[in-house]
């Protein structure tokens, strides 16, 4: 198979599936913004609230760009400079940002879940919005050189004409920074390993019954929900996390144009997989938590009832 070809498969591949994974994605995290709102004073609710949001923008400055410029050749940053600047740094920080508020609500069910009251303490609604504000910032922060560093480069022929213009990080540390530490530790293996740990911890103290925090069946559904998207998170990452690792010790290595296709296909598919983290939650939430769907067929009640009772009204 040529590599052209070869190719276009996989941007075909990522065209079909990503628009689908941002489809379902960008629903169900506004449905979450609703279902959860009324929920947000418990710690976990409100970390899982914010996620929805950071995942919405997620979705629409790291998914949605990457499925025009791989499968229509449509990249917006190449052209606009304001756009080339924040597109990078609102996908990292977003994505970031989601991930944290993730790894918080796990470590929050793992409070929780222990046997120990004076831990159960800890968890706090005041704790988890001050923690969130200081990680946020130093993500924020972190992520600044992109605003700085990035700019459209143009690539011209032999007869000094215009072949291509591409958004691209023009210094050089940054962008080894980017691609040996951003991308496969703080993107990858960090938070696999903060929700893996915590997450195994918290099933055993569940599996040992060990669950004594007041609230019972609300706080088993979150426990539950954040248990299994933690599952879902670290599926699509460990993929991604060889797959950079893998390009980091074979960047010296001579590769031929077909190696250099299926090293790009497998790289956009893995990359778009990635974005399941950031689509799924509310379809774990929905089919793990019988509180979550109690919660969310009383909003969906409220609404036909209003609307009714607005129908009504006007008929009058």
């Amino acid at each position: 198979m040529a590599s052209t070809s070869l190719i276009f498969i996989g941007s075909q591949f990522c065209i079909y599936s990503g628009f689908i994974i941002l489809k379902l994605g960008l629903i169900g995290n506004l449905i979450n913004l609703f279902v959860l709102f009324s929920t947000r004073t418990n710690p976990c609710s409100f970390l899982l609230w914010l996620a929805s949001i950071f995942n919405i923008i997620t979705l629409l400055a790291g998914l949605l760009p990457r499925i025009l410029s791989i499968g229509f050749s449509v990249d917006a940053s190449s052209t606009s400079l304001m756009w080339c600047k924040s597109r990078w740094f609102l996908s990292y920080t977003s994505a970031f940002t989601s991930l944290t508020c993730i790894c918080f609500a796990s470590i929050d069910r793992y409070l929780v879940s222990s046997q120990y009251i004076q831990w159960h303490h800890r968890s706090k609604l005041k704790t988890a919005k001050l923690a969130i504000v200081i990680a946020t910032s130093v993500i924020m922060l972190i992520h600044i050189p992109f605003i700085a560093f990035y700019h459209i480069i143009q690539v011209n022929n032999s007869n000094g004409n215009v072949i291509y213009q591409q958004c691209f990080g023009t210094n050089t540390a940054w962008n080894s920074y980017v691609n040996y530490f951003t991308r496969p530790m703080l993107g990858s293996i960090m938070p696999g390993t903060v929700l893996a740990v915590t997450g195994w911890r918290t099933y055993l103290n569940i599996k040992l019954r060990m669950l004594v925090h007041p609230g019972g069946t609300f706080q088993r559904g979150l426990t539950t929900m954040i248990l299994l998207q933690s599952i879902l998170i670290i599926i699509p990452v460990v993929p991604f996390s060889i797959i950079i690792i893998y390009q980091i010790a074979t960047t010296s290595t001579s590769k031929t144009a077909y190696r250099l296709a299926q090293e790009t296909v497998v790289f956009n598919i893995a990359n778009i997989f990635l974005y399941i983290s950031y689509a799924s939650n509310f379809y774990v939430y929905f089919f793990s938590a019988k509180s979550y769907r109690k919660e969310l067929f009383r909003l969906v009640s409220y609404f036909v009832c209003y609307r009714s009772h607005r129908v009504e009204i006007r008929r009058m």
